[in-house]
């Protein structure tokens, strides 16, 4: 019997068609320092309190705020801040905010956010 021409047609036509990209090596992702501090001001209102602190960490800043206390006087800000030290953002908190009470300081790694 003669073999068929049909099964060595099939074998060549079964290439692999897969595009194998080069392998590169896992990209490990930058971390950066987060700050997350505890901040209370002076007022009723956290509209000031929310300027200074937009105009002294910009877009590093997450900012909340946690309380506005009318019998005390005094709005209390959740303030998160990437890619500084915790000396740099206590020593900007100082000196951008008069009378600021600054709480409980927490200093992690994440990875950097994306541009």
């Amino acid at each position: 019997m003669v073999p068929s021409a049909a099964t060595s047609d099939v074998s060549v036509t079964r290439r692999s068609r897969i595009s194998h990209a080069p392998r590169t090596a896992p990209h490990t992702p930058t971390v950066v320092p987060l700050i997350v501090i505890d901040v209370t001001v002076p007022g009723t209102s956290s509209a000031d309190g929310r300027r200074t602190l937009h105009a002294a960490f910009g877009d590093d800043l997450r900012l909340y705020v946690v309380t506005i206390d009318q019998h005390c006087q005094c709005v209390t800000f959740r303030v998160e801040v990437t890619s500084r030290t915790l000396a740099d953002v206590i020593d900007l908190l100082t000196v951008k905010l008069d009378r600021a009470t600054l709480g409980r300081a927490q200093s992690t790694m994440i990875p950097r956010p994306r541009d």
